[in-house]
């Protein structure tokens, strides 16, 4: 699920934005969570990763580009989309990375293509048809961590647990993000977003080891350098 965030100091303006993209969201057949942050101080604070930040330049004590400086400087790698009614300071906001600019009062269009074009640009937005138990569901390729072959069939690993599929992990490429996988080697694929360390030829992910082989060692750092760009 999409995690969005909302940084503003009047509450009036949270609650406003809030509602125009649970409109959008709706629309757009996009499921998420949103989360609502009235201080600079108490989104710096939080352990929650954000996928998509909606934050206002215009705040006491720390404004926001502060907040953005302060969470690029973290590492954190959420698409910022910046909210303001001073266009003149559209320009310091690109030192945040800011991804897109919606002008207050609110326009529920432009926060509609904002946001669109945030979640497309996440990747891995596409369902897959899985199992869990016999029972058929669709999956996120976004939240799929890594997929290993097993038998005739491959397993699914997510945080809500292991799910399957019959099929081979050659078919299941054709449908997988090429932006967001990466097929280390003949039995798993893993999702690059949920590397936590590569050395050595091993990338770390969900605290486990996997091997890269030989043979894509030299096209999966090209590639995954490339995405953590």
């Amino acid at each position: 699920m999409i995690k969005i965030g909302i940084c503003d100091d009047e509450k009036i303006i949270l609650e406003i934005l809030q509602e125009i993209i649970l409109e959008c969201l709706k629309e757009l057949n996009f499921k998420a969570e949103i989360v609502l942050f009235n201080k600079g101080k108490e989104l710096l604070e939080t352990e929650m990763e954000l996928d998509i930040l909606f934050l206002d330049i215009e705040m006491p004590q720390m404004d926001g580009i502060e907040v953005g400086k302060e969470l690029r400087r973290k590492g954190e790698e959420c698409k910022i989309i910046v909210a303001t009614s001073r266009k003149e300071r559209f320009k310091e906001a690109f030192c945040i990375d800011t991804f897109r600019f919606v002008t207050k009062p609110f326009e529920i269009e432009e926060i509609r293509e904002a946001l669109e074009e945030a979640v497309t640009a996440l990747g891995g937005m596409e369902k897959i048809e899985v199992y869990k138990e016999r029972v058929k569901c669709d999956i996120l390729q976004r939240d799929i961590l890594y997929i290993e072959a097993v038998d005739s069939s491959v397993e699914f690993v997510l945080n809500e647990g292991i799910f399957r599929k019959e099929t081979s992990l050659t078919e299941l490429e054709k449908e997988l993000d090429e932006k967001v996988f990466f097929r280390i080697n003949r039995q798993c694929i893993v999702n690059m977003a949920h590397i936590k360390k590569y050395e050595k030829g091993t990338v770390l992910i969900n605290g486990e080891n996997k091997k890269v082989s030989q043979r894509r060692k030299k096209e999966f750092v090209m590639t995954y350098r490339e995405y953590m760009a």
